[in-house]
């Protein structure tokens, strides 16, 4: 089974969820965020999202994965097992990045591996394109971006085992 395949493919299935009753809320967005330990409704989305995607990919295949289950991005890459992390951009890594400002942080799901320029395609929940706000794909840089900072990976291919 190619799992970083079966993530991105699970994730897309959510493609074009907006906040549609205001801020961090929709029926689909509180729905993961009741679903998330120590989550509440209006929280920002983007690791309970990955978490609630990796939960149903455990039930469809009967899997597990060795990872934490935290809705904050950079608590949830600090408490991952080192043996997971690696510092390779591939298709279907998880990507971690920190806010400039303050100590929170954001997940993006590589949907490619980066140009000459750095910049690569990205699965995201709790991103903004255009006007919208919600669960998109958008364009990444490795270097970051004027409010995030590249903070780790994770290797997702090596921290599943089945049931």
């Amino acid at each position: 089974m190619d799992i970083k395949q079966e993530i991105i493919a699970q994730a897309r299935q959510f493609e074009g969820e907006t906040e549609t009753d205001g801020q961090n809320r929709s029926p689909f967005i509180d729905k993961i965020n009741i679903w998330m330990p120590l989550a509440e409704l209006g929280d920002p989305y983007c690791m309970t999202g990955i978490c609630y995607t990796l939960h149903l990919l455990e039930e469809k295949h009967l899997i597990q994965f060795d990872l934490p289950k935290h809705p904050g991005a950079i608590d949830f890459l600090e408490r991952t097992k080192p043996k997971y992390k690696t510092n390779i951009f591939k298709k279907g890594n998880i990507i971690f990045w920190r806010f400039k400002t303050g100590s929170h942080g954001h997940v993006s799901i590589a949907l490619e591996e980066p140009d000459e320029n750095g910049d690569f395609s990205a699965f995201e929940f709790n991103v903004v394109v255009g006007n919208e706000a919600g669960v998109f794909e958008t364009v990444r840089n490795i270097n970051g971006d004027a409010d995030l900072d590249f903070y780790g990976i994770l290797n997702i291919s090596t921290a599943w085992k089945y049931k």
